[in-house]
């Protein structure tokens, strides 16, 4: 009788846990497993209080910057952080730029400023300072070029403005408001007179 009952008493205490396992394994099939975000790319290497000097495609130096730091990783890529920037025409300095980071594309000469981007130069046809104020705008030291389809706003003595976008050359020292360019001239006292 022992026999008896220890094989019925066996199975009847085992079917509540593979109950329980089987329940278990069904919960495992069912349910989302959260995985870890992938981890941020960690840089290659880091430059601190980096100076920089890019050169055009005739061998002239372009621009001479300064960045606080700047990330350069496995694709080539890099990212830099609190740059000041100056850009040259024959030596002399045209513009000075200034951004609280940069992204330098993998493979490429030209490079995002990201902003708020400020740029100090001058107006082309007079001459007369202006700050240019955008998010972001693309340099491109080969070309001498500026470039940006963000909004920017121009602040200057007589005249104040604000468009969609900007080209500007700097050894030609021209500028090209794109779309929706609206200016507010003010004309100087001793003009309004006569």
């Amino acid at each position: 009788m022992n026999t008896k009952w220890t094989r019925l008493i066996i199975p009847l205490l085992l079917l509540p846990g593979l109950a329980g396992l089987l329940y278990t394994f069904q919960r495992m099939d069912n349910s989302n497993i959260d995985t870890a975000e992938a981890p941020a790319t960690l840089p290659r290497y880091t430059l601190s209080d980096a100076q920089l000097t890019r050169f055009d495609v005739d061998g002239g130096v372009s621009l001479y910057g300064q960045a606080e730091t700047i990330d350069y990783f496995d694709d080539q890529s890099g990212r830099a952080q609190n740059l000041q920037l100056d850009l040259l025409d024959d030596d002399e300095k045209t513009w000075h730029v200034t951004a609280p980071a940069a992204n330098l594309p993998s493979h490429q000469r030209r490079f995002m400023l990201e902003g708020p981007v400020v740029a100090n130069g001058h107006w082309p046809d007079n001459g007369e300072a202006v700050a240019i104020h955008t998010d972001r705008l693309w340099i491109d030291p080969d070309r001498h070029e500026v470039d940006t389809d963000a909004p920017v706003e121009l602040h200057s003595p007589l005249r104040n403005g604000n468009a969609v976008g900007l080209r500007s050359d700097w050894a030609e020292q021209t500028l090209q408001l794109l779309h929706n360019v609206h200016m507010i001239y003010t004309t100087r006292p001793h003009e309004a007179a006569h």
